[in-house]
């Protein structure tokens, strides 16, 4: 075999083990969320979860002392009351699981409802942690993010 045609087939063997692993039937984790206002990011930490892969599975306990210790990684995010948050998943999970949760401290919290992906900040001023959960065929996840009405 000529050493042409031995680069052309380490090339293209390469390019399909790049798309292999694209693919999302090899994604070990679940999707982070892209949480927004506006042209804002609001950054998240994931929490535990569990994934089934296409040849193994896997659940990962991650190891925080509260929703309010989790959201910490990330100063929170300054938002004006009543402001619309959106939560997406570039693989959107399957419909009606993604619940969120609102944390004033660790003794209250309340459901908030997502209407079309979003949810509504409150109008007091406060610091807000949201624990987000959602489920896919291939498993679940749990995020946290915060804010600060000002």
């Amino acid at each position: 075999m000529s050493t042409i045609k031995k680069i052309s087939v380490l090339i293209i063997i390469g390019l399909i083990m790049i798309g292999i692993f694209i693919f999302e039937p090899f994604r070990s984790e679940p999707p982070t969320p892209n949480v927004t206002i506006g042209d804002v990011d609001i950054p998240t930490t994931q929490g535990s979860y569990c994934w089934k892969r296409l040849l193994s599975a896997q659940c990962v306990d991650k190891a925080y002392t509260s929703l309010f210790d989790m959201a910490s990684r990330y100063k929170p995010t300054v938002v004006s009351p009543n402001e619309k948050i959106k939560i997406e998943f570039k693989k959107k999970p399957i419909a009606g699981t993604m619940k969120v949760e609102q944390w004033v401290d660790e003794d209250n919290k309340q459901k908030v409802e997502v209407k079309n992906g979003s949810i509504v900040v409150p109008l007091e001023k406060g610091v807000y942690v949201y624990s987000v959960l959602s489920d896919w065929k291939q498993g679940d996840g749990m995020y946290a993010f915060s804010v600060e009405v000002k």
